[in-house]
């Protein structure tokens, strides 16, 4: 299994330099390519039971799923989650090509 950690690390640290509230709640999509929509399938469908939001994909050459959950970007959190797709993904023979969210800015304060 491959470590995360390092990678998103960096990532975290490249977010909350472009002003990224990173302890606040975000919309994480992780997403995943696959050979063949029945693995595609296969992958959803656990993706699915493990808690994510998932949209199917599919194109002429490979399909594609987005898992989606919200999330507090920490390091713990998002290795966890990475973790969690890329066994489900490597087990239906996909490739994990890694996570992306919006950048969430902090409120305003009003006075």
């Amino acid at each position: 299994m491959k470590d995360f950690a390092p990678a998103n690390q960096i990532l975290l640290q490249r977010r909350q330099q472009d002003g990224d509230a990173i302890g606040a709640l975000h919309r994480v999509q992780h997403i995943c390519y696959f050979a063949n929509h029945f693995m595609a399938q296969a992958a959803e469908s656990a993706l699915r039971a493990a808690g994510f939001d998932t949209v199917l994909l599919n194109h002429t050459i490979k399909s594609q799923v987005l898992a989606m959950h919200f999330v507090k970007l920490t390091n713990s959190n998002l290795n966890h989650a990475c973790d969690d797709v890329a066994l489900v993904v490597e087990h239906y023979g996909g490739d994990y090509a890694g996570w992306d969210s919006p950048i969430v800015t902090a409120s305003p304060v009003l006075a």
